[in-house]
């Protein structure tokens, strides 16, 4: 007997939304994952942008699966606007907006694989590319950011390819394996047969072992459920360790005008105000041989700086803004401007 969730003729039944609702969860609970490992290839690289697109195909696995799998239009959609909510539930990094995104995705989806009744694996990875790359796209048309056309093509581009192989492949040759596993239906694979050809799986076997390491190693050592709101870890080479809570400080703060100039986003000057990062570190008295300071993001993403200029900076701020902790950095560049701080270590 099949475990996959049957279709009836006019839509989805109640298993086949259990599964939907089973893979939109995971694919929204994962997505803080794909963050992480889009800025550990950024740092590999030495680029602070452009990975997060390489790896963009991993956001939308789900919805083809979902749409492979049960065969429905609307499966695809429905599973990204799911995914979307999970994702903004949980404290996604792009808010409510990321809902909308999921959403366009997932129709992309539906409208890719419910173009020809033939599917394959050809018209998969297309749909991949198309939907991976739409994320550049809406983005660009939410924040209207300025970045130049020739920019948003190459991004878009990236994120195609990821979307093709990471998307489409991976989302067409799992399906496959689950039907040799007699997980879910399928007229190709021959009655009665329940084996496995683990070596035509190859490249899906290692990809998943991959992604599925990393993703211990990232709820284990990186990701930390229990940050309190508010609050920053500053720890290292240091004489009195504390946990600081940016939105209880109770010394001074400063206001500064900062204009933020990155490689793929810009904001006009601003008034931002907070606590200097020299006041915050001064109370945890650094040790005379560090010389580093690391602020770290939640989601894995760093920047650091020289901790002789940071103690005579009067423009690094710490600030509480939208539930969360940022770092203005106004004399460096926008990739040092770090969004959703939990850490910060003296080396």
């Amino acid at each position: 007997m099949t475990s996959q969730a049957p279709v009836t003729g006019r839509g989805v039944d109640v298993r086949g939304l259990v599964l939907i609702a089973l893979l939109a969860a995971v694919g929204g609970v994962l997505s803080a994952y794909v963050g992480y490992l889009g800025n550990l290839v950024n740092r590999l690289f030495g680029v602070p942008f452009g990975a997060g697109q390489l790896i963009a195909g991993l956001h939308i696995v789900w919805p083809l699966l979902a749409r492979l799998i049960l065969g429905r239009f609307g499966a695809g959609t429905l599973t990204g606007v799911i995914k979307g909510l999970v994702e903004f539930l949980a404290g996604g990094t792009h808010g409510v907006v990321i809902v909308l995104v999921s959403l366009v995705e997932g129709l992309l989806v539906d409208l890719g694989l419910g173009s020809s009744r033939r599917g394959g694996l050809p018209l998969t990875m297309v749909t991949g590319a198309v939907a991976s790359a739409s994320n550049v796209f809406a983005f660009q048309a939410i924040y209207f950011s300025g970045v130049s056309l020739s920019f948003i093509l190459l991004m878009a581009g990236l994120s195609a390819v990821s979307g093709a192989v990471l998307g489409g492949y991976l989302a067409w040759d799992l399906r496959r394996m689950l039907a040799s596993a007699r997980l879910v239906r399928s007229a190709e694979i021959t009655p009665g047969r329940r084996h496995v050809a683990w070596r035509r799986h190859l490249l899906t076997v290692v990809l998943v072992s991959a992604i599925l390491a990393g993703g211990a190693y990232y709820f284990v050592a990186v990701f930390d459920p229990f940050v309190t709101p508010g609050s920053v870890r500053i720890g290292g080479a240091l004489e009195a360790p504390y946990t600081l809570q940016v939105d209880r400080w109770e010394g001074a703060t400063v206001t500064i005008t900062a204009e933020l100039r990155g490689s793929v986003s810009y904001v006009p000057p601003r008034p931002y105000t907070g606590i200097l990062l020299r006041e915050a570190l001064g109370r945890a008295a650094p040790v005379a041989e560090a010389s580093r300071v690391r602020v770290i993001a939640d989601d894995g993403y760093e920047a650091a700086f020289d901790l002789g200029a940071v103690m005579e900076d009067d423009t690094l701020l710490l600030l509480w803004e939208a539930e969360t902790v940022r770092l203005i950095a106004a004399r460096y560049e926008g990739s040092d401007w770090v969004r959703r701080v939990t850490r910060i270590v003296v080396e």
